[in-house]
């Protein structure tokens, strides 16, 4: 039984110290590498309070077809002025096939879930659970352009807290959205991400137009730097995040 233990705990390390000696090409979400954000961020809403503060995510990649996320934010509320942890995400994402010399270069599916850790009446967190299953799929249309759709189904619990302001059951809907890479040089890359999300399908629709756009860049082998904007424009809601990567 120890033996085992000592070599699976050398096959895991095997698979990390194996990822560190390859080239990092971050442009494409479907390569897994294991690294740290270390997210600065804040958030503008024209008809509620800002926020602000760190967001910690960490990737885990014990290899070419497995992904682990769990990502955590430290807020300030600037309306309650109140300070604590938002709420919590996980992700899985698997990667059955990769083949960037096919014009189908990488087909998985994953899912996200997002836990109501932060505290509601301190304007930290939503108080209901998030969960989105989705299908990834990678576009190889030449060397200089590519495209990752994403296709999701998000189901919205009905609130953990009693409030009269949440909408006191369930909702289903759906999400599109396009991750394209735009490639400068092996250093800098950015990622424009059209969104369009339909959170409730019920006749009380809520669906919304979200444009994302990340630019980031090497530092050195193991640490990029990045920036995030992330705009809901019908809620007049922009998010902003600068962006320390290590991968370890």
């Amino acid at each position: 039984m120890k033996q085992s233990f000592i070599c699976l705990v050398f096959l895991l390390l095997s698979n990390i110290l194996f990822a560190q000696d390859e080239e990092i090409d971050a442009s494409k979400p479907t390569n897994f590498y294991t690294q740290l954000y270390n997210h600065l961020e804040y958030n503008y809403s024209k008809d509620g309070p800002d926020t602000f503060g760190y967001r910690a995510e960490f990737m885990f990649a014990p290899s070419e077809a497995h992904l682990l996320l769990a990502e955590l934010p430290l807020l300030h509320n600037t309306g309650t002025n109140k300070t604590g942890i938002g709420d919590f995400r996980a992700r899985y994402f698997y990667l059955p096939y990769k083949n960037y010399d096919k014009l189908l270069g990488a087909f998985g599916p994953s899912v996200d879930v997002f836990a109501p850790t932060g505290d509601y009446d301190k304007g930290l967190g939503t108080g209901t659970w998030l969960v989105q299953p989705g299908v990834t799929v990678g576009l190889m249309f030449a060397d200089w352009i590519q495209a990752f759709p994403i296709l999701s189904y998000q189901y919205t619990s009905s609130p953990v807290i009693d409030r009269p302001e949440l909408l006191d059951e369930a909702q289903h809907g759906i999400s599109f959205q396009i991750i394209t890479p735009i490639i400068f040089s092996e250093k800098f890359f950015m990622q424009v991400t059209p969104i369009y999300t339909a959170s409730n399908l019920s006749k009380d629709r809520n669906d919304r137009y979200i444009q994302e756009v990340v630019a980031q860049y090497a530092l050195s082998d193991k640490l990029q730097i990045s920036s995030f904007y992330r705009g809901i424009f019908k809620d007049n809601n922009h998010t902003a995040r600068l962006a320390l990567l290590v991968f370890l």
